[in-house]
């Protein structure tokens, strides 16, 4: 079972908060760095730019859940040259078409992550699959109480039968990896449990540590 990968989500309120976070050395500790929703949504698509300056050489995901207009919004984003870049399950499948086409535009080989949120179905993820995406996060909702639920993980096993990556997010700290034991999961996001930590290179390293034990 391939190990999963560790991403740091900056889901920030701005810059300068987002900057101050990765200041920490947290940012080697972990395999791609997130432009979280919020923080793109506070300061537009610039960031993408920033953090791609700042951190040429990492992995780098902008995370603004593309729900239409995939040309323009698409484009603005693949600017900054990301890795990945997320598409909301909700969008029609013209939208994934047009951000591909802004990122062969670009001659770049940006990875497009369908997020799973809301309503949609198994039906879908094979046409995402046929659209040639490979990679879906699925995700356990900020605005709903609780962490991850058995009908959740269920999902998410599911989910990884299809042949897809997948990407586990919400709601996830140190001790829930273990829920996940025994799932091929591509890769766990963590947010403020790594940033908020007293230490957050350490909490990334413990993780990733936990990460190796469960995954090998």
């Amino acid at each position: 079972m391939k190990k999963p990968t560790l991403q740091l989500a900056l889901d920030c309120s701005s810059m300068e908060e987002a900057i101050r976070d990765c200041s920490t050395g947290v940012v080697d500790a972990v395999d791609i760095l997130e432009c979280g929703y919020s923080l793109i949504a506070a300061e537009g698509a610039r960031v993408v730019k920033v953090f791609r300056e700042i951190y040429p050489d990492k992995p780098l995901l902008a995370d603004l859940k593309i729900v239409d207009a995939g040309n323009k919004i698409g484009g603005m984003l693949l600017d900054g040259r990301p890795d990945f870049t997320t598409v909301l399950c909700a969008c029609e499948p013209g939208t994934i078409k047009a951000v591909q086409e802004e990122a062969k535009k670009r001659n770049l080989d940006t990875k497009i992550q369908i997020e799973l949120y809301g309503h949609w179905s198994f039906d879908d993820v094979k046409m995402w699959k046929e659209l040639g995406v490979s990679q879906l996060t699925l995700q356990h909702s900020g605005d709903k109480p609780g962490g991850w639920t058995p009908e959740e993980i269920e999902t998410l096993k599911k989910l990884c039968e299809y042949g897809m990556d997948v990407a586990a997010t919400g709601s996830i700290g140190y001790d829930d990896l273990e829920l996940f034991r025994g799932i091929p999961v591509s890769c766990f996001i963590f947010g403020r449990a790594i940033r908020c930590a007293k230490d957050p290179k350490a909490e990334a390293l413990k993780i990733k540590a936990k990460i190796d034990e469960i995954w090998g």
